[in-house]
């Protein structure tokens, strides 16, 4: 996989494009369907695994990779550091909010208010992370990363073509493709 600033930030459009369809589904669910909790539940395992498997590793090598290279910006640190804290507290809603579409489709709870709060929090939340980065860490990586240093974290991050914006939609993602 060839590795660039570029990647993140396509990695970023992609995820905001999920995020409104999540949002135009939690919508339709207040309005009254109850056809799309089996959507949500992928577009849920979709944000929690593709991040995991490529983005976060991606971003982290890169954070690694400059304090490496002796960075000695306080602010920088500081904010990749609330950027993880940010990761885990993302992840915890993300799982809490597949555990509740899960008791939904089950049928074992029906509480709108439960999902639509955790859900609402996961997108508020993930907009603000995507913005973020984007305003402050990712310029600051473009002014002390080369292709040279993007090579090397090539080389450390899995090879994982996304699911959904991959060459292949994974089985399973097809109705997420199609709704966007």
């Amino acid at each position: 996989m060839k590795l660039a600033l570029e990647t993140l930030y396509k990695d970023h459009d992609n995820l905001r494009s999920i995020l409104c369809l999540l949002e135009r589904l939690l919508i339709d669910i207040y309005r009254g369907s109850s056809e799309n909790y089996q959507m949500i539940q992928r577009i849920l395992i979709y944000i929690q695994d593709y991040p995991a498997c490529i983005h976060h590793p991606v971003e982290y090598a890169v954070f690694s990779s400059i304090s490496e290279d002796g960075c000695k910006n306080r602010k920088f640190h500081e904010d990749v550091n609330n950027l993880m804290k940010e990761h885990i507290e993302i992840d915890g809603i993300i799982s809490n909010s597949i555990e509740a579409v899960g008791s939904m489709l089950a049928g074992t709870h029906y509480d709108i208010a439960d999902i639509g709060g955790e859900l609402s929090t996961l997108i508020n939340l993930e907009r603000s992370h995507l913005l973020f980065e984007e305003m402050y860490i990712y310029p600051y990586i473009a002014e002390h990363m080369g292709d040279e240093d993007w090579e090397t974290i090539s080389v450390h991050v899995p090879d994982y073509e996304d699911p959904i914006f991959g060459n292949k939609i994974k089985r399973g993602y097809e109705l997420i493709f199609n709704a966007l």
